[in-house]
């Protein structure tokens, strides 16, 4: 048995919850899958999976190896390029982890492009509005908007957005603009969140310190635009990204307001697995979004 191919294998395995799926992925025999599986179990001296007739379970000791065998095959794939002048062309898959609309305007686009010019390169986008665990998921890359939740992973700053504070012309004409942040306390705000989770909301003027300001709605979604669908509606206000509502500032369909305050920007970065190695194919497309992504929009 291949050390370094049984750990690869066992990494599909763990993704696929298949041994012929695990198999096909490395072109082997489905027998052998299994033996590689039994003689790594026998190695490490515990259970690596549960097999039924239907399915694979990864145990606990399954998923602890999984991990470590990410990072493993990670720095064997590095090095193997470092080392090997034939092979300046990076290949393989890279599992990316974006958000749902931010990712369908921007980082589609440019994975396509990028696809395009490495055909070796296979590319698996999960879109989520959640932050993921990279490790414990298994994702090789994971584009955020906003301050990064998970300290553990390495994160590389892509961009910022404004946000600005936006609700229709009906909504204005019905209820009346805030006049300062605190009178949003008494206007129903639209608020991109999850059910139940309590918002603040921060705005400051020129050099002062930001304040949070606690906002109400009847309405959450976990989906901006199903918040700027609603606030053209007039359901309310809301605070969205520049780049999801300057459209609809330019042609009157939302205002602006309270637009001498300003809110913290909405940082974009791409996060990596904590560790010192990064796949040679996941390193070219972090260096293309660098290079590419650009969320500037001109707003009235």
């Amino acid at each position: 048995m291949n050390s370094i191919e049984a750990l690869r294998l066992f990494v599909r395995l763990a993704d696929h919850r298949s041994f012929s799926a695990a198999a096909r992925d490395l072109g082997i025999k489905q027998s052998t899958a299994s033996k590689w599986v039994a003689e790594l179990e026998h190695q490490f001296g515990r259970m690596l999976v549960e097999r039924t007739t239907r399915s694979v379970r990864i145990t606990d000791a399954g998923h602890r190896l999984q991990h470590r065998a990410i990072e493993i095959l990670a720095a064997v794939d590095a090095l193997a390029v470092e080392l090997s002048d034939r092979n300046s062309e990076p290949m393989g898959r890279v599992r990316l982890s974006v958000p749902v609309v931010f990712g369908r305007l921007f980082v589609v686009p440019l994975v396509a492009k990028f696809l395009a010019r490495y055909p070796k390169i296979d590319a698996v986008l999960a879109f989520s509005d959640r932050y993921v665990n990279l490790v414990e998921e298994g994702f090789d890359l994971a584009i955020r908007v906003g301050v990064p939740a998970d300290t553990s992973a390495k994160g590389r700053k892509l961009a910022d957005s404004r946000r600005y504070l936006v609700a229709s012309p009906r909504y204005v004409k019905k209820h009346g603009r805030p006049a300062s942040p605190r009178d949003l306390e008494h206007h129903p705000c639209l608020l991109h969140a999850d059910a139940g989770a309590a918002v603040m909301w921060r705005f400051h003027q020129g050099t002062t310190k930001a304040k949070p300001v606690r906002v109400h709605g009847r309405v959450a979604a976990n989906n901006s635009e199903a918040v700027l669908a609603l606030a053209r509606e007039g359901l309310g206000v809301a605070l969205l990204a520049d780049w999801l509502v300057a459209a609809d500032l330019k042609q009157n369909k939302l205002v602006h307001l309270l637009a001498e305050y300003h809110t913290p920007p909405a940082p974009v970065y791409a996060l990596t697995p904590p560790g010192r190695y990064m796949p040679f194919a996941v390193r070219a497309l972090l260096d293309h979004l660098v290079e590419s992504l650009d969320v500037r929009v001109p707003l009235p």
